[in-house]
């Protein structure tokens, strides 16, 4: 017998929040109605400058069913095998406006503009921006992820995330309709606050924080464990020195917690701990609120630190699909010494397009002459 853990919900990204001006419209614009297969989602972006809230909509789409006779388990498996690249949508568009990116909230609606669950309709999204790196991996930095369980977070008046007219944003989002019928005319609406980049006092700046103990680049990040559960870690060095301001995580069923620790002393730096029922089912995690209580952990350039996720399951039973990552707001001491986007870095050319590994690939080695490597193995 063995253990399958739910599929991802990913929480959000405290670091995320959002903001922009005017109307825009996809790069791709004449979409036909209810085809939001990448890359012709109808996407469009609207100011209310009274709110300073823009909204973000795709649709109208039509959402598959899954089938009602899917079993829970089912469901969850098949989720689990739908990597980065299998999303059902994954559309770009740009950001418009100087602001400091400030809060979100998420709604979904049926064709006649009434609400649907969340639960039962998307499975999750994410809001990438490709013109700037994230913190630890030469990646395309992930503004937000929103899961089945999260509609919207707002961080403090005394931060903010410096988003600049004209950066390529995407919008990537999988669809989990558990109903036996297809859903025509869905709209995702997605609404982001923000303030002016000319805000007195200014704000501190923000940007997101992600570790993945399994981080493997266009590839899903789960992994199997044995009966009884137990541990993955993964070791990495920072770029550039800042505080941790705030940290939440990621885990699936029987997880237990995930933590960050200094490799030279062994001393646990922050901790996100699983909210578990007896059965082991993780209905959430705590969150680390540092920069509103203190100052957080201090983390240095140069230094290695290591993210260790958890599990605790049936001794009998196998687990499957766990995931573990920590996610939170980091505070550089020094901005402009950010890590800037190598775009001929392989692991960057696959986030740009997951589905064409053998690609990316194959400009890495135009670009440098040289054999290219992806997950430690020669591609052709």
């Amino acid at each position: 017998m063995h253990s399958f853990v739910r599929s991802p919900r990913p929480l959000p990204m405290l670091a995320s929040l959002v903001a922009i001006s005017m109307t825009v419209t996809s790069l791709n614009a004449t979409s036909p109605r209810y085809d939001c297969r990448e890359p012709n989602a109808p996407i469009k972006v609207v100011t209310d400058s009274a709110r300073r809230a823009v909204v973000i909509t795709l649709g109208p789409c039509l959402v598959p069913s899954m089938g009602a006779m899917h079993m829970h388990d089912m469901s969850e498996m098949s989720m689990m095998q739908r990597g980065p690249g299998e999303e059902d949508v994954r559309v770009h568009f740009r950001w418009p406006a100087d602001v400091w990116m400030r809060s979100f909230d998420l709604q979904l609606f049926d064709k006649n503009h009434k609400p649907l669950h969340q639960t039962t309709t998307m499975h999750h999204m994410e809001l990438l921006n490709f013109d700037r790196r994230q913190l630890v991996y030469p990646m395309v930095e992930r503004l937000l992820g929103i899961g089945e369980e999260t509609s919207g977070a707002q961080m403090p008046k005394s931060v903010g995330l410096p988003l600049d007219a004209g950066m390529d944003m995407g919008l990537a989002v999988m669809w989990n309709n558990q109903t036996d019928t297809d859903l025509e005319g869905v709209t995702l609406q997605l609404t982001i606050g923000y303030s002016p980049r000319n805000l007195v006092p200014r704000p501190a700046v923000v940007l997101p924080f992600k570790v993945d103990v399994n981080n493997r680049p266009g590839n899903i990040d789960a992994f199997d464990l044995p009966p009884g559960g137990g541990t993955r870690s993964t070791v990495f060095t920072m770029p550039v020195s800042g505080r941790l301001i705030a940290a939440g995580g990621h885990l699936h069923d029987f997880g237990k917690e995930v933590r960050l620790e200094d490799v030279a002393t062994g001393k646990v730096l922050a901790r996100v701990s699983a909210h578990r029922t007896p059965t082991g089912e993780v209905t959430g995690v705590s969150h680390g609120l540092y920069g509103i209580l203190g100052r957080g952990p201090h983390l240095v350039a140069g230094r290695q630190y290591r993210v260790v996720a958890v599990y605790e399951g049936s001794p009998k039973d196998s687990i499957y699909g766990a995931m573990g990552l920590m996610a939170g707001i980091f505070t550089p001491d020094d901005y402009t010494k950010w890590p800037t986007l190598d775009r001929s870095n392989s692991d960057y050319l696959i986030d740009l397009n997951p589905k064409e590994r053998a690609t990316a690939a194959a400009i890495v080695r135009q670009l440098n002459g040289t054999d290219a490597m992806l997950d430690g193995k020669p591609q052709p």
